[in-house]
């Protein structure tokens, strides 16, 4: 079985815009889904994710089958995280991800120095993870276009550009993010016709 990881923002509030829609959706595609609960806003630190996060590792759920969706600070993390543990995942969709805070605010500009992955673990992290898509909008009031793309162009993550829909946190009132499933269906789809090959 695919296992599938849906990382959380900062507020951690992917909870209530389109985290709910994609676990409802995977799992009908018979997708185990996990929502890892880190702390959030000031209690937010790169050591106690990691220490969430190897829970799932040490137990074999995060592997190389695995897909991970990442949202806001989550995709600062994932990258840092996969290349501190050396860790090969099978799919990466990051939202919203940028990689330097246009926020103007000192407490989150702080902790982003934390999760923030060097140049030495992006192209780690790329070397591990075959299938990197990156979803991004053109009013996320967090970030510019422009970074969001930076972030997609550093990755050499594959674009997906979907208009008006923000942060996609619950400020922007987003709730369902078809395109993720999308983009984990074709992966899926792709991975059973290599397998049928062997």
């Amino acid at each position: 079985m695919t296992n599938l990881f849906i990382i959380h923002s900062y507020n951690g509030d992917t909870k209530e815009s389109f985290g709910p829609y994609i676990k409802e959706h995977a799992e009908k595609l018979g997708i185990k889904v996990f929502f890892p609960n880190f702390p959030i806003r000031e209690q937010a630190k790169y050591s106690n994710w990691c220490a969430v996060m190897d829970e799932y590792l040490i137990n074999g759920e995060l592997n190389s089958e695995s897909i991970i969706v990442a949202h806001s600070l989550g995709t600062h993390f994932i990258p840092k995280y996969l290349s501190d543990r050396n860790v090969p995942i099978n799919l990466y969709i990051s939202c919203a991800g940028f990689l330097n805070d246009h926020s103007g605010k000192v407490n989150l500009q702080e902790i982003i120095k934390d999760f923030k992955p060097n140049d030495e673990q992006i192209d780690k992290f790329i070397s591990l993870v075959n299938n990197r898509f990156s979803i991004y909008s053109n009013d996320d009031h967090m970030n510019p276009q422009e970074e969001l793309e930076n972030y997609a162009d550093r990755f050499s993550a594959s674009k997906v550009f979907i208009p008006n829909i923000g942060h996609m946190g619950a400020r922007s009132g987003i709730t369902e993010l078809p395109e993720v499933l999308e983009i984990i269906e074709k992966s899926l789809n792709k991975s059973d016709k290599k397998s049928m090959k062997h």
